[in-house]
């Protein structure tokens, strides 16, 4: 008999379970700030702007000069010499035809240089297309950023009333609890029946489907936040309330950055316009380059070995089988479809700013409606309250106003956070953040 197990065989060292990570405490302005800095969807768009950035410098390349050093071996036979006049008669004048076309080893170093010269203003155009698709790319990157900002507040808000409609499930299943315990002692004072009882638990058995669902709408919102706020969607969070919704004058807005960008696209078409009719236009190119070519390397950068060219070239196209027409047409086709997206966009703009004043109107009406409904809820549980504690109504009377001031109270708070989304939309529709 051993005196101790063996290592397979004991029992393994308990260890404990991990600790639940600290809530993630933000309020609306902090939660906006880490949408900025880590959201996909700005990132991306913020990519696109470094692109654009970097397609102006590509395309003014194409106006400075080009100089490239070269350097190059080459080991030739050419038979071209054999195959004309003089290697015909090459055997009368006592010559052996092996001997002219030998092996020939060729060694090259040299600078070249090329310059545009005239390209009827095809090249200044290329850049400024250029920097108008930087400036489009920002009024994107705009777009996208409100998009999400807006769509944090929106997330924001969501988890707010989330957590309000549980806290209100939970105070009436708390009450359910308590009646559920008061009708128990009076069946057993006999002061009650059992179907008393039957009705209490049937009350607490109600509200614990809506408590379930209470918590799962609360854990899908703070995913969706989670999502939206670039974390992991288990990651738990603990918002700040809002607080008074602020009424005031209408904000100035600005102009959209969606209909900017469009007007942006048409500018863009317009000047593409300009360089394809280019493409139909002679063109003036200017080349150089100068090095030394030997037979043997001991003999480069010596005289006479320096060879050199100099050479200004024109080139006009006459017929490229209607390709500059045709994407000429193309280009035209394009120009019409962003200008009737822009004024869709435009029209769509303005009822959508109609639309979110109306909203904002009936959500403060809804408001002040809710809040004076759940003074009134309020008055009538102190009032059932009392008259309770004078025995001149049931418990379960008091549960019912109990339940009837929950759901004001839960309708209070989704009216009041109603307002904030209708600001959050009107801001939107402003071309304005949601702070």
């Amino acid at each position: 008999m051993v005196p101790f197990a063996p290592p397979a065989l004991q029992a393994p060292a308990p260890t404990a379970a991990p600790s639940p990570a600290a809530p993630l405490a933000f309020d609306l302005t902090q939660a906006l700030a880490r949408a900025r800095a880590e959201n996909p969807q700005i990132r991306a768009a913020k990519a696109r702007v470094q692109e654009r950035e970097g397609l102006i410098t590509s395309t003014r390349a194409d106006a400075l000069p080009q100089i490239a050093l070269v350097g190059d071996f080459t080991r030739v036979r050419d038979v071209s010499l054999l195959n004309s006049g003089f290697g015909d008669s090459a055997a009368a004048f006592g010559l052996n035809p092996a001997s002219l076309v030998g092996a020939r080893n060729v060694w090259t170093s040299q600078a070249t240089f090329s310059q545009p010269l005239f390209y009827w203003g095809k090249l200044g155009t290329a850049i400024k297309v250029a920097r108008m698709g930087e400036r489009e790319a920002r009024y994107a990157y705009t777009t996208a950023e409100l998009d999400v900002l807006h769509g944090v507040a929106k997330a924001y808000l969501a988890v707010l009333g989330a957590q309000a409609d549980l806290e209100v499930v939970k105070v009436r299943k708390q009450a359910a609890e308590t009646f559920l315990a008061d009708v128990k002692a009076k069946l057993d004072a006999q002061s009650a029946t059992e179907l008393d009882l039957l009705r209490a638990q049937s009350e607490l058995l109600s509200v614990e489907p809506e408590n379930l669902q209470a918590e799962a709408n609360l854990q899908r919102a703070v995913e969706v936040l989670d999502g939206q706020l670039g974390l992991d969607p288990k990651t738990p969070l603990a918002l700040a309330p809002m607080g008074q919704p602020p009424l005031g004058t209408r904000p100035e807005g600005r102009e959209r950055s969606e209909i900017a960008q469009l007007r942006q696209e048409e500018a863009m078409y317009r000047e593409n316009d300009k360089i394809l009719k280019s493409d139909l236009r002679p063109k003036f190119d200017f080349n150089a380059s100068y090095g030394y070519q030997a037979g043997k390397t001991d003999l480069l950068f010596k005289e006479p070995y320096d060879t050199w060219r100099v050479n200004v070239t024109m080139k006009f196209p006459l017929f490229d089988g209607l390709r500059s027409a045709g994407k000429r047409a193309q280009n035209e086709a394009q120009l019409e479809q962003v200008r009737q997206a822009r004024i869709d966009r435009e029209r769509a703009v303005a009822v959508e700013m109609r639309t979110a004043d109306r909203e904002l109107e009936k959500a403060v009406a809804l408001n002040d409606a809710a809040q004076k409904a759940h003074d009134a809820a309020a008055e009538a549980l102190r009032v059932s309250r009392e008259s309770f504690d004078q025995g001149l109504i049931t418990s379960l009377d008091l549960l019912q106003t109990e339940r009837s001031e929950r759901q004001a109270e839960s309708q209070r708070r989704r009216a009041e956070l109603g307002v904030w989304s209708a600001l959050f939309d009107q801001r939107r529709s402003l071309g304005l953040p949601p702070q």
